[in-house]
């Protein structure tokens, strides 16, 4: 059988390599929710030493392993590093550094989005229950809500203890104005996985949504007993909470370490809810320099001329 060229290419590069003594290493890619991605994404790998590839990428398994070459052929003696950018339709480009053994996350584009933390429970979820899981996300992308919920009821009923899906089931529903099923299955997630952070934060802004800020309290403080840093949204629903309930020394405590949590600026609104509570407190200077910083990160965001008239009046 004729093999395709593209196939000879890898075949020939692997044994070559293999031959010249090189470690093949793997590296794992994972979607926030727990699973391989549903489909190969596009990996560019960076440079090493005299603008040589700093790798070689073998292949990449569907259940998310990418297996690579590096080391003294790519100018990096004995080390199992490797640069890249990757890219996946409906997630966030990053770029990542492989490492052995190590697992790369994949934020999804677009919402509120909510961090990466990965939930065990996903990681055993039997491959029917993955893929019914993977179409449920797919279709809830193209906002095909029932087709959604249909699959991802599927995906929680082979696998009860499916805490992702339990999760994206309950944003399904709240597209479909079904409050009570959705916090129904953020809370199954939440007791299958107590440690699932993104479901504690879907519970926080659906309290804040039905105005119970004292439940968002108590919800997100939860969270924050498990030093949620990897989830600076958990950090903003607890200031929004304290700052309704005007509890404003609280928000602001919270609003400073959700700020300082986003790297990527993923919650630009910290910024602004940080200059709401310091104008609250009197400190207008502190609000002007949060206010403009909320513009800078989202100067298209709705309600930007909102603030640009804060930032007038507050200047007066």
């Amino acid at each position: 059988m004729k093999l395709p060229s593209w196939r000879v290419f890898v075949l020939i590069a692997t044994a070559a390599l293999a031959a010249s003594g090189q470690t093949l290493y793997h590296s794992k890619l994972a979607v926030e929710e727990g699973t391989a991605p549903s489909s190969t994404p596009q990996i560019i790998v960076g440079y090493g030493l005299g603008m040589r590839p700093a790798c070689q990428i073998v292949t990449v398994f569907g259940n998310g392993t990418i297996s690579y070459y590096t080391g003294r052929y790519f100018g990096d003696a004995d080390a199992d590093v490797c640069p890249v950018t990757i890219s996946l339709p409906g997630y966030k480009k990053i770029n990542a550094t492989l490492r052995n053994d190590g697992v790369i996350v994949l934020k999804r584009l677009g919402g509120d989005h909510e961090g990466s933390t990965v939930s065990l429970s996903a990681m055993r979820a039997p491959e029917d229950a993955k893929k019914a899981y993977g179409k449920g996300v797919e279709e809830a992308a193209s906002r095909k809500w029932a087709k959604a919920q249909a699959q991802l009821e599927k995906a929680v009923a082979i696998y009860p203890e499916y805490s992702t899906a339990w999760s994206e089931l309950g944003e399904v529903y709240l597209q479909q104005d079904m409050p009570k099923e959705a916090r129904s299955a953020f809370e199954r997630a939440i007791q299958i996985d107590p440690k699932y952070l993104k479901a504690y934060a879907q519970l926080a802004r659906q309290d804040l949504s039905e105005k119970r800020p004292e439940d968002a309290v108590a919800i997100t403080s939860r969270a924050m007993e498990m030093k949620a840093t990897e989830y600076p949204t958990i950090y903003f629903y607890h200031a929004v909470a304290n700052f309704n309930l005007k509890h404003f020394d609280v928000a602001e405590a919270s609003a400073r370490r959700a700020v300082e949590l986003d790297s990527e600026h993923e919650v630009p609104r910290a910024e602004y809810l940080l200059g709401s509570v310091l104008a609250a407190k009197g400190d207008r200077s502190g609000a002007l320099q949060h206010f403009n910083k909320y513009l800078e990160l989202s100067p298209k965001a709705p309600d930007a001329p909102e603030v640009k008239q804060r930032i007038v009046d507050l200047s007066k």
